[in-house]
């Protein structure tokens, strides 16, 4: 799995944060709504989907599900 750093870049915060606004939309509107390629919304969506931060309902359109994302970052123990 990909560092939290590189999953949750400004671009995909932004992605989320709209897409809780939205609601249940398609990828080629969600894509719209960003003024986005669709292409490089596509592949965002897959990664956050394997985070289990954007989920798909029975018609295939995404949305986030969640009304917080709460993330731990452990810290470094000195040696």
């Amino acid at each position: 799995m990909k560092p939290f750093a590189k999953v949750f870049t400004l671009k995909r915060w932004e992605l989320i944060s709209e897409l809780k606004k939205f609601g249940a939309v398609s990828i080629y509107e969600l894509a719209k709504r960003l003024d986005r390629h669709y292409r490089n919304v596509h592949q965002d969506v897959a990664l956050l989907s394997e985070w289990l931060v954007i989920e798909k309902d029975e018609h295939g359109k995404v949305f986030v599900p969640w009304d917080e994302i709460d993330v731990r970052l452990p810290l470094p123990v000195a040696a």
